[in-house]
């Protein structure tokens, strides 16, 4: 039949040729896609660049630890490698604070313990735009330990402490508001007076049943008036 109508059936041979031609125009047909090839020459230097980038921004950092005494603030910045350690001793008067921060950089972290002065201090590096972590004292001990033996001095204790460990795994203080400083300032004053005037009134207690008072108890020391007309009654060498 396929004789009668002209055509001859095909060879294999020319079956695999018309299946590869078929391929090769399939191939050319689909869009290629670019293949960037680069020299190991190139490789290396952008890994040294990077390399060098990355170092360089290590070195900005500094850790400056600062303990902080009544009159005096002893000071120690160290680089993120050790290789450099500047002491510097500042007052705690105005002064010696303005010169503190004139001293301190922008690529600064600044670690300190809680304290007496710690936030007034804190507060004016901040207010400069300079990193601070407020350390908890409280929870110091067992981490000194673990820095090295030769770091007598609490600054650079601090120091080496802030640049080891991240701040969250830090015992940190927030830093109070002026207003949060003030409530805490006036509850702590409160809760002085209160403990004095209960021992005064432990006392005078005492100096009642000492004297063979012993009809006068503790009510009747509760208030100012009562206190007084108690007190009458004690014989005149008390």
């Amino acid at each position: 039949m396929i004789a009668l109508l002209g055509h001859r059936p095909r060879s294999v041979d020319e079956s695999k040729s018309a299946t590869a031609n078929s391929s090769v125009a399939a191939q050319q047909s689909r869009p290629r896609i670019g293949v960037l090839v680069l020299s190991p020459g190139f490789v290396k230097s952008f890994r040294l660049c990077h390399f060098r980038r990355k170092k360089m921004e290590s070195q900005d950092i500094k850790y400056v630890g600062i303990d902080c005494g009544k009159k005096s603030l002893e000071v120690v910045r160290i680089h993120s490698e050790n290789s450099l350690k500047e002491r510097r001793q500042f007052s705690t008067t105005e002064t010696g604070i303005n010169n503190l921060l004139k001293w301190l950089t922008q690529n600064d972290i600044v670690g300190l313990e809680a304290g007496t002065q710690s936030f007034r201090i804190a507060k004016s590096i901040l207010n400069k735009g300079i990193q601070v972590i407020v350390l908890n004292p409280g929870d110091l001990a067992t981490i000194y330990q673990s820095l090295k033996k030769t770091d007598k001095e609490d600054s650079l204790k601090i120091a080496r402490l802030i640049q080891r460990y991240p701040m969250e795994e830090l015992p940190t203080v927030p830093v109070p508001t002026d207003e949060e400083e003030d409530n805490r300032r006036l509850c702590t004053e409160q809760e002085n007076w209160t403990r004095q005037l209960t021992q005064g009134k432990n006392r005078l207690h005492s100096l009642f049943t000492q004297a063979g008072l012993t009809e006068i108890t503790k009510k009747h020391l509760r208030t100012k008036s009562s206190r007084e007309t108690s007190v009458t009654l004690l014989p005149s060498r008390y």
